[in-house]
């Protein structure tokens, strides 16, 4: 397994470099790539973070960090949840894939990135244009399944979120 940290100053992903740097090498059509995203939150710290893993077909990467930044905070897990899908697709773009199936529990990850919610929050804002930008260099497909429903997937995207915040 390959650890990967990710650093948007509030999630810790390097959105714009990512953009910028676009795909080390394409990745054959048949490689099925998917990841598993989480949110969690700490209320004693104030500090949110994500958990997941990408899989691109030879190899498991964990996705994993955390941040404090005061205003992202205010929206407790779903900074963490947000945080989480730009790091999968972040790790998409840095390895060079064009397709990758996100599956998420929290709604949320697919309305903001598609348009479908109204952004009212910076946190939200930032993460709808990190999406927009990111669909000229990968292809994402958002599959929603219930949380802590025992999908083996999202419960360890679970434990790796609260590990990444302490609890």
């Amino acid at each position: 397994e390959a650890r990967s940290a990710a650093g948007r100053s509030a999630c810790g992903v390097n959105a714009s470099a990512a953009l910028k740097a676009g795909a080390n090498g394409e990745k054959e059509a048949s490689d099925e790539c998917f990841a598993f995203v989480d949110g969690s939150f700490n209320a004693v710290t104030k500090v949110y973070g994500y958990g997941g893993f990408l899989v691109d077909g030879r190899q498991k990467h964990i996705l994993q960090g955390a941040g404090s930044d005061p205003e992202m905070a205010e929206m407790r897990n779903v900074a963490g949840e947000i945080c989480g899908c730009v790091a999968a697709v972040e790790k998409a773009i840095e390895l060079g894939i064009k397709e990758i199936k996100i599956y998420y529990d929290y709604m949320g990850i697919e309305m903001w990135a598609t348009g479908k919610w109204k952004r009212n929050k910076t946190g939200t804002a930032e993460y709808h244009d990190f999406m927009q930008k990111a669909a000229g260099l990968v292809n994402v497909r958002f599959v929603k399944v219930k949380g802590h429903s025992g999908v083996e997937g999202n419960e360890e995207a679970d434990r790796l979120a609260k590990e990444a915040v302490g609890i």
